[in-house]
């Protein structure tokens, strides 16, 4: 699977990357279902997920000083040049480009 450009609703333009099958277990075992005392089902840790995988999933795309950090993980100072829309609509695209098969 090859390198992949996508253009959000906003027009910026993102490059994905492709992620390894431990990267991806990474992001999707930070949500966890839990029970309340009466029964009742949540979910938490949707924004950590979130994050990481905008984190792990990006290669590049129309950033001011976009550069990977020591660990090829994606820094602050361009995880905020993402409005929540973005970040929200960005998540999906990496996902499925994560799941196409070969």
């Amino acid at each position: 699977m090859a390198k992949k450009i996508v253009e959000l609703s906003s027009k910026k333009k993102v490059e994905l990357k492709d992620m390894s099958i431990d990267d991806i277990d990474v992001c999707n075992d930070m949500t966890v279902l839990r029970t309340d005392d009466k029964g009742e089902s949540y979910i938490v840790g949707l924004s950590k997920a979130r994050t990481a995988w905008l984190r792990r999933g990006i290669a590049g795309g129309d950033f001011k000083g976009f550069k990977l950090d020591i660990d090829g993980l994606v820094p602050d100072k361009v995880m905020k040049q993402l409005s929540d829309d973005d970040k929200n609509e960005l998540v999906v695209k990496i996902q499925e480009h994560q799941s196409l098969g070969e």
